[in-house]
């Protein structure tokens, strides 16, 4: 359901690029308008990645670009009501409050952060974790590695993971933040 999710999320990115592109801009060439609320998004939480990253050497843009699509660039339920911006679930031994979320069963229980920062900083503590660890020594400005490896080492199932990140990276000039 998760994969779903975010498909059903890149979708609505996708769409929203061809939505605000002119029909007929004076140039003759498309004109690439940018959706404002992903804009929006990349402003608000750019200090946050910034400052992630140079804790855990993770790259700004590959941080950005999973809020980005984890959380519809602030707009899902999930991160409105919750904080939750990396659709980080809730198990057992976590202390924190959970809302239960339709994912990969009607009763997925997702961590309730008390602040976005919090949901930044469990991702970051994510990234540094046995499964993703190998991730950091690479460069911080090689996004391209970082994206395909999360997506080998399951971040998320959905087939076209690693390439979304990548795109939405270039579309926005995030990797701008990794140099």
């Amino acid at each position: 359901m998760k994969a779903i999710l975010i498909c059903t999320a890149l979708a609505a990115l996708l769409l929203s690029f061809k939505l605000a592109t002119p029909a007929n801009p004076p140039s003759g060439k498309p004109a690439k308008q940018k959706p404002a609320h992903v804009e929006k998004y990349i402003k608000r939480f750019l200090k946050t990645a910034q400052r992630e990253a140079d804790l855990y050497n993770i790259p700004v843009s590959i941080t950005l670009a999973q809020g980005i699509i984890e959380s519809n660039s602030g707009r899902s339920d999930l991160s409105r009501k919750h904080n939750n911006h990396f659709g980080m679930k809730w198990h057992r031994s976590r202390k924190e409050k959970y809302a239960v979320f339709r994912d990969d069963t009607p009763t997925d229980r997702f961590v309730v952060y008390r602040s976005a920062w919090w949901s930044y900083r469990d991702h970051s503590k994510l990234l540094v974790s046995a499964r993703y660890r190998h991730l950091t020594k690479l460069k911080r400005t090689d996004y391209k590695r970082w994206a395909r490896g999360l997506k080998k080492a399951g971040y998320a199932t959905a087939p076209h993971y690693a390439t979304a990140l990548i795109n939405i990276i270039e579309t926005y000039d995030l990797d701008k933040y990794d140099r």
